[in-house]
């Protein structure tokens, strides 16, 4: 089940203007971790504007939060909703990519008996590739990684740089699998060097310089720079929320062994985002 970490990571493309006031709502209760609020809203949303794919999208994106959330026959009704929502969203606009994307996420994540499938899987990841060749490349490497394929997986970011060498999202992301899935941190700094040297005001490289320097315990100085140069920015929908870029900090904090400063941006993580867990966990390690 890992629909949650497709839809928030994007909260999609969309324009605020494009949605209705519940729409917006509805994200932002999201965004702030009251996942009954935002259903409670969305639901009206998709009922106040049933041809909108995008009150779809992000009503599939909160009853999926809420199947990450709920026991197992709870997370099998929720899961079920989330598909339903997602796949109505497609239907109404096939171009709608973040839409395809959190189904991949779904159907290559959800075990069978809640719709997951890796043959539907690859269907929607090659509808997202003719839209969106390096969206396809992201697309098919999830399912690989998932299939614990990580040759196959690793190929499609290649890939998608070989095709796109001045790209500075391929680079982020190959980074980031650099790190989630290989833990070779040297290999991912470079990579998101790779991208500050293409775009400095490409803020998501900064999120993920700090982030893989706490994670790997490394390069702490450059991570808490990286990180509070982030958190000077206002990410914009598809970035890194600055909640997550406060726990990181912390955690360098608490890696250097300075236990205000870690606690302070724990605390501020959670202001944030009252719902993040890692951040309730760390603030009892540094009270």
């Amino acid at each position: 089940m890992r629909l949650t970490l497709a839809f928030l990571a994007a909260l999609a493309a969309v324009s605020l203007s494009a949605q209705t006031p519940l729409i917006e709502q509805g994200r932002a209760a999201l965004v702030r971790g009251d996942v009954d609020a935002a259903i409670d809203l969305l639901e009206k949303a998709v009922e106040q504007t049933p041809k909108s794919s995008e009150a779809h999208y992000y009503l599939g994106g909160a009853y999926g939060e809420k199947a990450q959330k709920s026991s197992m026959f709870g997370a099998a009704r929720n899961a079920s909703k989330a598909k339903d929502e997602l796949e109505t969203a497609v239907a109404l606009n096939p171009k709608y990519i973040e839409a395809r994307f959190a189904l991949v996420q779904f159907y290559a994540f959800a075990p069978g008996i809640m719709g997951g499938s890796f043959d539907k899987a690859f269907d929607q990841a090659k509808a997202i590739k003719a839209l969106d060749p390096l969206m396809g490349h992201r697309a098919y490497s999830s399912i690989y990684s998932m299939q614990k394929k990580p040759d196959l997986a690793k190929k499609e970011y290649l890939d998608a740089i070989q095709e796109q060498p001045t790209s500075a999202k391929a680079h982020s992301w190959y980074g980031q699998y650099l790190t989630n899935a290989e833990k070779n941190y040297p290999a991912a700094f470079a990579e998101f060097d790779a991208v500050i040297k293409m775009d400095p005001a490409y803020m998501a490289a900064w999120y993920h310089i700090g982030r893989t320097a706490a994670i790997a315990n490394a390069n702490l100085p450059r991570g808490e720079e990286a990180l509070r140069k982030y958190l000077a920015h206002t990410p914009k929908e598809n970035e890194p929320k600055l909640a997550d870029a406060h726990y990181w900090l912390g955690a360098i904090y608490e890696k250097q062994g300075k236990k205000t400063e870690a606690k302070q941006n724990y605390q501020a993580a959670l202001k944030l985002n009252p719902d993040l867990k890692q951040a309730t966990e760390a603030l009892k390690r540094v009270s």
